[in-house]
């Protein structure tokens, strides 16, 4: 018997499609718009990548997951897909790990949330706990395009339907490429999370990849969200995002020189010790930092140079009241 007649083949039910597996049979994404939007983004990966391991191979995988978030992103997290989102499995249902800078938005890095919430900590016999932690290749909300397309045309967004808990969650979905197989533990954890009849499976031979496929039928319709979420952070860089040029910063303000009125010119210029020498009749007070200098004579002065302060009186202005006053008498 040819090889190609003993190998299972995929068998259609209604609208669905079932895979044999080796632990039963499993749904296959049946939904057209659905399906054409991943297969679009499975085949482009599929076709090469430059996302690799450090051996250089190409991780399609990952590179699905990049080009869902790049449009989870361009679209303000307003998207019916979520990929690659991390579930705490003690809980039940499994809670969702959702990023701390941005509350409305699975976290990015699964494992790192995972180890904050103590999902990797040893057991009282200092055995590792397995099976805490599960990240489906995809989720599929239930809000649809339509429904998406209303919130952003009303610049109000309901952001507590787009967490992908259980009650939000229309499909959990499994992506294979060629090579990768599904294991139990991994269908009895996704069928968990949003339950067993939401469970779908799409391989890359599901895709037809060498024909040339239309776009979705809806569209996605990218309007500014101004809906504020709990806290955002804007200016981190993400690694599967294109880094854009930033404007070049204000220069700094130039510092102003104080205006002290007219400068007298350079011969107009007499120092303290020439102006007491041309006048030996004068007297007065000079305060040159913290000291005190008396200078005996019939007048005072003051000049500010350095830190110096000279007070200048006439001691005939000082008489003149005193003149008036005996005067008066």
């Amino acid at each position: 018997m040819p090889d190609d007649q003993t190998k299972p083949r995929a068998r259609v039910v209604g609208r669905s499609t079932t895979h044999p597996g080796e632990h039963g049979k499993v749904l296959v994404l049946a939904d057209p718009v659905d399906r054409g939007y991943l297969c679009q983004k499975m085949c482009g990966c599929g076709a090469g990548t430059n996302i690799r391991n450090t051996l250089g191979h190409e991780l399609k995988q990952r590179c699905t997951t990049a080009r869902i978030w790049a449009d989870e992103e361009l679209n303000q997290l307003v998207w019916r897909y979520k990929a690659e989102v991390g579930f705490s499995m003690k809980t039940n249902p499994p809670k969702p790990l959702m990023s701390i800078e941005q509350p409305n938005r699975p976290s990015r890095f699964p494992l790192g949330r995972a180890m904050g919430e103590g999902l990797f900590k040893r057991d009282l016999e200092g055995r590792g706990q397995k099976g805490l932690l599960r990240i489906p290749d995809c989720i599929i909300l239930k809000s649809t395009g339509a429904h998406l397309a209303a919130m952003r045309a009303s610049s109000k967004i309901d952001w507590e339907r787009l967490i992908p808990v259980k009650q939000n969650i229309e499909v959990v979905l499994e992506i294979k490429f060629d090579g990768d197989s599904l294991d139990r533990s991994q269908r009895i954890a996704y069928e968990t999370i949003a339950g067993e009849e939401r469970f779908r499976l799409l391989e890359i031979s599901d895709c037809d990849c060498g024909k040339r496929r239309p776009p979705p039928q809806t569209a996605p319709v990218r309007a500014p969200v101004v809906t504020p979420m709990k806290r955002e952070s804007g200016k981190g860089r993400r690694w599967y995002q294109i880094l854009r040029p930033e404007p070049a910063p204000a220069p700094p303000p130039q510092p102003q020189l104080p205006q002290y009125g007219p400068v007298a010119p350079p011969g107009a210029h007499r120092t303290l010790a020439a102006y007491l020498k041309a006048h030996p009749g004068k007297s007065g007070v000079v305060l040159v930092g913290a000291i005190l200098l008396l200078i005996p004579a019939t007048r005072a002065l003051i000049v500010g140079a350095a830190g110096a302060t000279l007070l200048v009186t006439s001691s005939a202005a000082n008489a003149a009241p005193n003149q008036k006053k005996e005067e008066t008498k």
